[in-house]
């Protein structure tokens, strides 16, 4: 009879541990989905501002160190694009060739929100997050934007211009329960670097 009782009482128990397990599991699927979306997105944008800057440095020498250029050179500026019409003979130089009048130049101006993301660089873009100037210095779910720097450095005597572009994991994951999970919050999702003469980003593939 006492070991009926105590069957009895164990069965809400059992069924509160197989809810508490399920409802754990669930959760932690939940969440990395979320996760794997967030940071595809932050990726995303960061590959976007990467494209910008090198577009920015190609016209004036540099990159940015505030979105408020960038912003305006996006918006306002153009670019500057020069083809050469013609062929070089091998027994002579484009400047010659180009003072001779074999070849010439054609130059044409062009806005840079047409020139930036152009349709080559449009049609190779993740399609899950569409582009979207307005936004593009925000963080996604966050009324953050990303923080930026830019400056020089030395390497083997040569003077390289560099950037970096980055936002923490715990901002990525804003409004999630990201505690205890497999994530250094405090870790950065980048692209560029402030130390190296470097481009890519440094999540786990381009």
């Amino acid at each position: 009879m006492k070991a009926r009782k105590i069957a009895l009482l164990l069965i809400p128990l059992n069924i509160l541990l197989i809810y508490l397990v399920y409802n754990s599991i669930n959760s932690e699927m939940i969440f990395n989905k979320a996760a794997k979306e967030r940071i595809s997105n932050n990726v995303q944008k960061l590959k976007d501002l990467r494209q910008l800057q090198v577009k920015y440095k190609q016209t004036y020498g540099e990159y940015s160190d505030n979105f408020e250029k960038l912003d305006y050179f996006l918006r306002f500026e153009k670019i500057v694009t020069v083809k050469a019409i013609g062929e070089t003979p091998d027994s002579l130089t484009d400047a010659q060739a180009l003072e001779l009048g074999i070849i010439s130049r054609d130059t044409t101006y062009a806005l840079a929100k047409e020139s930036v993301f152009d349709k080559t660089y449009l049609n190779n873009r993740k399609k899950d997050f569409p582009l979207d100037i307005d936004n593009l210095f925000s963080i996604p779910y966050t009324e953050e934007k990303y923080n930026i720097s830019a400056g020089e450095i030395e390497k083997g005597n040569v003077t390289v211009q560099v950037f970096e572009i980055s936002t923490n994991y715990g901002t990525v994951f804003n409004g999630l329960d990201a505690k205890n999970k497999n994530y250094e919050l405090d870790a950065l999702l980048k692209v560029g670097s402030m130390d190296e003469a470097s481009l890519n980003g440094n999540w786990k593939s381009e």
